[in-house]
């Protein structure tokens, strides 16, 4: 009888906190279904992602957390690397009592989810990615702003510049300056919500943030080895038009890497849906990509 009601009565998402090994990590849930993991993009934060975790809650018991050293999740016991990531998705299946799961990536997300597929495939019922980070390449940079950038990347992760870009950060008068920065090393897109993210920035939280600017910058999974992961489903999405990462490239790659492969594309012209895009807009234009998945 509590089961019949269950399926009638509205649910909601409803946010927690997971006190694992090495991170507490703060996470919302949402609907009914297989277990489904979103992996978080950079800067990101849960009520930037309620609209896009009820779109996937439809299919899904939806998982998203925010990153160690992120908003309401801890940062790391020990010094940031994204390995620490894959780690920590075992980690939260195994508080949530899951043995398989599905998970999602979505652009710097990609890389922390194709790092997570490659040391536990055994865990992964399916992959879902949308215009995910697959490789320093595809991002759209010149060669002159990527030897730039090379440069600067070691000049800016010294302590004392992180407490200049702190100061920067949390002056309404100059954070803009940090946002112009972080859109031209990081390929980021101006939003409402980085700002007032980057207005409350914690030390931790710009260490890691440059941690993941630099691996854009330097990742390459062609160079992994693929063959424990290749049969597990993929279902891929991402615009043609994608501003920051090129859209061939990715999809190549990925075609190229598992067996079981299925793309969904767009035409919109940019990279991360406006938030102003709610879960209609969701529904009515991207309700294909979620009709693909079996």
């Amino acid at each position: 009888m509590l089961g019949f009601l269950d399926k009638l009565l509205p649910h909601k998402i409803t946010f927690h906190t997971a006190r694992l090994p090495l991170t507490d990590l703060y996470y919302m849930k949402y609907g009914r279904g297989q277990p489904l993991v979103i992996f978080p993009a950079t800067i990101s934060r849960l009520n930037n992602w309620t609209n896009l975790l009820q779109f996937m809650g439809d299919k899904f018991t939806s998982y998203f957390f925010e990153l160690p050293g992120h908003g309401g999740s801890s940062s790391f016991r020990v010094p940031y690397k994204s390995e620490l990531v894959a780690q920590t998705f075992a980690d939260f299946a195994d508080y949530l009592k899951l043995e398989t799961v599905n998970v999602m990536g979505f652009s710097f997300g990609g890389i922390l989810t194709l790092k997570t597929v490659l040391s536990y495939p055994e865990r992964i019922r399916s992959l879902i990615l949308f215009a995910p980070c697959v490789s320093s390449k595809a991002v759209r940079y010149s060669p002159r702003r990527l030897i730039l950038l090379r440069r600067l990347l070691p000049v800016v992760s010294k302590p004392q510049i992180q407490k200049l870009l702190l100061k920067t950060a949390h002056n309404e008068k100059t954070v803009n300056l940090l946002i112009d920065f972080l859109q031209f090393a990081g390929h980021l897109e101006k939003t409402m919500e980085i700002r007032n993210t980057l207005l409350e920035l914690p030390a931790d939280t710009l260490n890691t943030v440059l941690s993941e600017i630099r691996e854009i910058l330097t990742v390459d999974f062609e160079q992994e080895d693929w063959r424990s992961a290749e049969k597990i489903p993929l279902y891929f999405g991402m615009s043609v038009n994608d501003p920051l990462l090129d859209f061939q490239l990715t999809f190549n790659f990925l075609k190229n890497k598992f067996y079981n492969f299925k793309s969904t594309s767009f035409d919109f012209p940019f990279h991360q849906l406006p938030k102003e895009y709610d879960y209609a807009y969701l529904k009515k234009n991207m309700g294909q990509l979620l009709k693909s998945i079996d």
